[in-house]
């Protein structure tokens, strides 16, 4: 009888840890998970329903990348109002577990 309950017990400690933490995963996707970095570009396309802006951006050396043209997800719809195609922009981005998104977004400084 003793070796059956340690079975059973080591049984259900390993089934519990198992168990997946959706408290830990739900503040992760809401967390940002690195440092905030600096890019400079130039709007192409908006999508404001989805939050979604396509920008031809200079090289971002915090992150070693090079100068390319990319969606970007923001992490606030309504930062995309002031925001026009053709518009040279400044913008803050930010990795969350989900991916990098759009902090903050302005028109450039000359």
């Amino acid at each position: 009888m003793y070796k059956s309950t340690t079975v059973t017990i080591l049984a259900v400690i390993f089934a519990l840890a198992a168990l997946p933490s959706y408290a830990d995963d739900k503040d992760v996707t809401i967390k940002a998970v690195s440092q905030a970095h600096q890019g400079r570009g130039i709007v192409n396309k908006l999508n404001l329903d989805a939050g979604k802006v396509n920008i031809s951006h200079e090289a971002i050396d915090s992150l070693k990348w090079p100068k390319m043209t990319m969606d970007f997800n923001v992490s606030d719809k309504s930062s995309l109002v002031e925001v026009k195609p053709g518009m040279k922009v400044e913008f803050e981005l930010v990795k969350f577990a989900d991916g990098f998104r759009i902090t903050k977004i302005s028109q450039a400084k000359e």
